[in-house]
């Protein structure tokens, strides 16, 4: 199963650098893929896992930085990490795709575990953005690969 994760991540990931190419607003920041878009990119990840693989262990992490105020996100699929966002950071030139650590969690050491209808559902991304239309250009676009 990890093998079919990985792949949806990497498909998912090239849609979102499509959608940040075509100015298309996936959710906030989404036009400067990956840099500020974890929350969105996470979440949407998350929510499409939990649709193309029902079976699977699903929840967002959020990571807090008290001294910077900062916060960062990635997903947990049955207890490996998926984080598409963690290039936008030095020392990082792609996702960490079902691995068991984090490097990002010492930094981001307060954490946050969202799940079930919280990660997406009830989630509400405030601005222009609409859940809906994100889900169904990724969802056009994973048809396409």
């Amino acid at each position: 199963m990890k093998n079919t994760i990985i792949d949806l991540a990497l498909k998912v990931r090239s849609v979102y650098e499509q959608g940040s190419r075509e100015k298309f607003n996936l959710f906030s920041y989404s036009f400067q893929f990956p840099k500020n878009s974890c929350e969105g990119a996470s979440r949407v990840f998350a929510h499409l896992v939990s649709i193309h693989i029902p079976n699977s262990k699903v929840a967002v992490v959020e990571g807090y930085d008290h001294p910077n105020d900062d916060r960062h996100y990635w997903v947990l699929v049955d207890d490996l990490i998926y984080d598409l966002t963690c290039d936008q950071f030095n020392g990082f030139t792609s996702p960490i795709l079902g691995e068991n650590t984090n490097p990002l969690s010492k930094k981001y050491s307060d954490l946050d575990i969202i799940k079930g209808d919280d990660i997406f559902v009830n989630w509400t991304p405030g601005g222009r953005y609409d859940k809906s239309e994100t889900i169904g250009y990724i969802e056009h676009h994973l048809a396409g690969t």
